[in-house]
């Protein structure tokens, strides 16, 4: 079978932590990168070793060295890139979120629909076999009902007013940029769309007043009863072990949004503890875990499958449903929005 040529529009962190877990992945190979500016596109193609390079999206998007290409700018530019991408025949994964809204996720979810090609959210942690684990010892009853999920992702980041972090114009602040890891989480744990959710933001009120969300914490509700508590932010530092308590047990997650462990605590038993990590076959690029969701992708593509079974559309959506309604209840609306 051949390998799935895949092109890179884009060459900031992300791209550079992201490729580390593509080369694990035998099913492809890094065709091509594209940017707007030449001489880090050149850079990052020497540093990979990339046969192809391109100064415009428009020329990667439309490239026949590519069948899939990963998105990997700012957030303010998933759509357009994703569906200039899409329009031209190819697959995409791109970066999380999947877009500043639902409406742009549903426009980018119609696009891949219309043209034959598949669309995946970069939602990584949902790949990791420490979740499949998890997942299924949750279905299993072993640890009861689940009762309420704990989850943060917020550090205290230096204010710097030429990152995206703290440009409104450039949709910044904690939510879009991790505060929907905690929501993807405790998607992944409930597997269903909260009842309700509600939430509080700190906005321009450090010395900085940069209108955007320093930092939030949300809570959504479930069926019977059950809950979960989530907090994102850019000027606070937070702990990211997510904890799940059930009427059975408590579960512990270090890192949750890129998991290789956890420990359950069952009422009246020796603490039981599950390590999946990650593993390489190429040493020379240290993954974290990208490999998962880039394999997952190819398998995708290879099966002729037009959407995730794992990272489905209706997942992408709720996601952006939920921090649309969460940013009408903190009157924060982007700039660039109508």
């Amino acid at each position: 079978m051949n390998k799935i040529r895949w092109g890179i529009m884009g060459y900031g962190n992300i791209a550079h932590r992201w490729i580390n877990g593509a080369m694990q992945v035998k099913e492809l190979e890094i065709s091509s990168i594209a940017g707007r500016a030449q001489e880090n596109v050149d850079r990052f193609c020497r540093q990979y070793k990339i046969e192809n390079k391109y100064y415009s999206y428009e020329d990667i998007a439309k490239s026949d060295n590519v069948d899939c290409i990963y998105v990997a700018t700012p957030h303010t530019s998933h759509k357009e890139l994703a569906m200039l991408a899409m329009k031209n025949g190819k697959h995409v994964l791109v970066e999380k979120p999947i877009s500043v809204s639902e409406k742009d996720a549903a426009e980018m979810i119609n696009c891949a629909k219309e043209n034959g090609v598949l669309l995946m959210e970069a939602m990584w942690t949902r790949f990791f076999p420490a979740v499949d684990i998890l997942r299924e010892i949750i279905s299993s009853g072993k640890v009861g009902k689940v009762r309420s999920v704990h989850s943060a992702f917020s550090n205290r980041v230096q204010v710097d007013i030429s990152s995206r972090l703290f440009d409104p114009m450039q949709a910044g602040g904690g939510l879009l940029d991790v505060g929907v890891y905690p929501l993807h989480f405790s998607d992944i744990i409930y597997d269903s769309e909260p009842l309700d959710i509600f939430g509080y933001a700190a906005i321009g009120t450090d010395e900085y007043h940069i209108e955007v969300d320093e930092q939030a914490t949300f809570i959504s509700k479930y069926d019977e009863g059950a809950m979960a508590v989530m907090s994102s932010g850019i000027r606070t530092n937070i702990p990211d072990t997510a904890v799940i308590y059930t009427t059975e047990a408590m579960i512990k997650i270090p890192v949750f949004w890129k998991p290789t462990s956890f420990e359950i605590y069952s009422y009246g038993k020796d603490i039981e503890k599950y390590e999946n990590k990650v593993e390489l076959t190429n040493y020379d690029y240290m993954d974290e875990g990208f490999q998962y969701e880039i394999r997952h992708m190819c398998e995708c593509i290879q099966k002729g499958m037009q959407e995730s079974p794992v990272m489905t559309y209706d997942k992408s959506l709720s996601i952006m449903r939920q921090c649309d309604k969460l940013r009408r209840l903190w009157d924060l609306k982007y700039p660039f929005e109508v």
